[in-house]
């Protein structure tokens, strides 16, 4: 048998149901309301492999790759997936999947992948393989095998890689649930994720199918519902002026307007509000942990897509969090992003550790993304690289002269001397960035080391400082590359990962929608994309606590001295590089942190305060060069000054001072 309803399906079936198969038919026995559907189990593709003879030729191929080099990922991919796609399903199964369609009587289903590893937490694959909605009878068996093929994209085979799963044996079931036409949706979690608090649990609703809230595009209501006593303590109304509807023709989505007074109304009364909780509170006493889940109503029914298990919230008194810091803020692309990640988690030198977690934070076009690390992580590699320098002969010298020939042959692009005219130099390109990466990272870390020497901190910082301008030279060249080659994506490059703009010509309408989606923020956390409004949902799952300040009531702002002085000025707060026409002669500059392109404006401010950044950061040298005052690491500086705010730097004792708010 190649196929269960869910009915037929427990969670003690995840190896045959994979994660997401195993937890619909265990909420499907505890009488949750879920909508009908069946998996096509992990033996279906196994069979497929064996009948179409393609084990040993994708074996063969996983085996060719490099995972450290990102272009042989790519290359197995495609091929592995190519091979699979053009493979023609075994008749049997191909039977059995149209008999068990026919069965659910449901003109529209979603066609979602459920990946299994042996020894493994399924939730390791969450968001890594592909889902396809508003599938019908005529394109399910295509969608059933893109699911298949999608356990070998570039991010999954990776993963393999990254997590240690490429010796054990994985496969992948196949989930198809009948499509709920959502009056609204939303998500919803059992235990408050950011107050932590067990006694309380939050919704959030939109109108329309869920796919709006997950892809960040409207801004949800959200509730917040006390357990004990049973009552709801908090209503946050968003207006909603549109919402995501299946589209006419059946295919696809489309947006449609909501006008007034609905847009601004509450999606849910007060009584659903109660009622959805009851559910939620079911499904939390039946696993006896906490969950995030996502719901849907239709016809007066609430009804549960998906529930994922959060079971280290359960420790009731215990911090099993892992705090995370806001190392950075800057207007980074999501091209960027993805080789910080795979530069710092795959690396190619033995010369620090590769980094277990990082989270990037992107709060839309223009926006400045937030670079998180864990605490712990961050303390060690400041201090193991400062006393390798320290106590390995030639560790530095190794360093810098890599780090020299590699920023040698990129320097005529980053100086803008060289355009990238071609994919293969774009390919080219990408590949000595990642190289690049390492030895830059460890030339930057090792000024703000204090287990390395004065002597290599002084180098560093001095090598640091006559490259420290090129640093972004990245983000303009992939908007330059695609702005060049393909205008009509200029306005969407930034939010592109490296394997869409090398498969530029090949994207379809679905995934330039989720381009586009983007522009709203994203979270790229350990090599996954997710929708901005899943931040929450990400650090209950994961558990990390971010590291956000406390803004405190007071009129003065402490910070640290970069450079002395003491001035008084009107306050401009720079959000990002648009935002800079707005300085003008004699501004006091609030931001979190500059960079080489605030430069020309710097030269007309009389001082500069930032959230962020050490006594060697970009801010501190750039103000001590020209002779004005700074403060910086005031952590909350631009969450409180406003445009015009009247205030005193006093940098020789690192204070903000507000003499009058405008």
């Amino acid at each position: 048998m190649f196929v269960k309803f869910f009915s037929q399906i427990s969670k003690t079936d995840a190896a045959i149901a994979g994660g997401k198969g195993a937890s619909l038919g265990e909420m499907t026995h505890a009488g949750i309301p879920v909508p009908p559907g069946f998996i096509i189990l992990s033996n279906a593709f196994e069979r497929f492999l064996d009948e179409t003879d393609l084990n040993v030729e994708i074996d063969t191929i996983l085996h060719s790759i490099d995972h450290r080099e990102m272009h042989t990922v790519e290359h197995a991919s495609e091929k592995i997936q190519t091979l699979i796609l053009n493979a023609k399903m075994p008749k049997d199964i191909a039977a059995e999947v149209k008999q068990f369609y026919k069965k659910l009587d449901a003109q529209y289903v979603a066609v979602r992948s459920s990946a299994t590893a042996e020894d493994s937490a399924s939730a390791a694959w969450a968001g890594q393989l592909d889902s396809f909605l508003n599938t019908n009878e005529e394109t399910l068996l295509t969608n059933v095998q893109k699911c298949w093929a999608s356990l070998f994209t570039p991010r999954a085979i990776f993963y393999r890689f990254e997590k240690e799963l490429h010796k054990q044996k994985i496969s992948v079931a196949v989930v198809v649930q009948k499509m709920v036409e959502s009056e609204c949706s939303g998500i919803a979690f059992s235990v408050h994720p950011v107050t932590e608090d067990q006694n309380q649990l939050i919704i959030e609703a939109g109108f329309g199918l869920g796919e709006a809230i997950v892809s960040g595009s409207i801004t949800p209501d959200s509730y917040v519902i006390e357990k004990e006593p049973r009552r709801i303590i908090d209503i946050n109304i968003s207006t909603q002026t549109r919402s995501l509807i299946r589209a006419n023709s059946g295919i696809g989505n489309e947006w449609k307007d909501i006008p007034e007074p609905k847009a601004s109304s509450q999606v849910l009364t007060e009584k659903q509000i109660l009622e959805l909780s009851e559910l939620i509170l079911r499904i939390e006493n039946h696993y006896d942990f906490s969950c995030d889940i996502e719901w849907a109503f239709e016809g007066g029914r609430f009804y549960i897509v998906q529930s994922r298990p959060i079971t280290t919230l359960a420790h009731k008194g215990k911090d099993i969090f892992t705090t995370m810091v806001n190392m950075q803020s800057r207007e980074h692309s999501l091209t960027y992003c993805h080789v910080w990640q795979i530069a710092n988690q795959t690396q190619t030198r033995d010369w620090f550790e590769s980094v277990k977690n990082i989270l990037f934070v992107n709060n839309g076009a223009h926006k400045k993304t937030r670079v998180w690390y864990c605490q712990n992580e961050l303390d060690d590699i400041f201090i193991n690289t400062g006393t390798r320098a320290k106590n390995e002969k030639g560790f530095f010298e190794k360093v810098s002269k890599e780090f020299i020939s590699l920023t040698d042959e990129l320097l005529p692009y980053c100086e803008g001397k060289k355009k990238i005219k071609s994919l293969k130099e774009w390919k080219w390109f990408y590949k000595k960035w990642i190289e690049w990466w390492t030895p830059m990272a460890i030339i930057f870390v090792l000024p703000e080391s204090k287990t390395a020497p004065e002597s290599i901190r002084g180098k560093a910082l001095e090598l640091r400082a006559k490259t420290e301008k090129y640093s972004d030279s990245g983000d303009r060249l992939v908007m330059e590359y695609v702005h060049m080659h393909y205008p009509q994506y200029t306005e969407l490059a930034e939010f592109m990962t490296p394997d869409e703009i090398l498969h530029i010509d090949e994207l379809t309408d679905g995934q330039i929608n989720e381009i586009k989606d983007r522009q709203n923020g994203y979270v790229f956390f350990n090599g996954t994309l997710y929708a901005r409004n899943e931040l929450n949902s990400i650090a209950a799952k994961y558990q990390i606590r971010l590291d956000e300040p406390r803004i405190q009531s007071s009129s003065e702002i402490k910070g640290s001295c970069a450079s002395r002085g003491k001035v008084t000025g009107s306050a401009v707060v720079i959000y990002g590089k648009k935002d800079l026409v707005r300085v003008t002669q004699n501004s006091i500059i609030v931001t979190e942190m500059t960079s080489p392109d605030y430069v020309p404006y710097l030269k007309k401010v009389k001082a500069i305060v930032t959230d962020e950044g050490g006594v060697n950061c970009h801010a501190a040298i750039v103000s001590r060069e020209m002779g004005i005052p700074c403060v910086i690491g005031t952590k909350f500086a631009t969450q409180v000054l406003k445009d015009g705010d009247k205030v005193e730097v006093d940098a020789d004792r690192g204070v903000v001072r507000i003499i009058n708010k405008s």
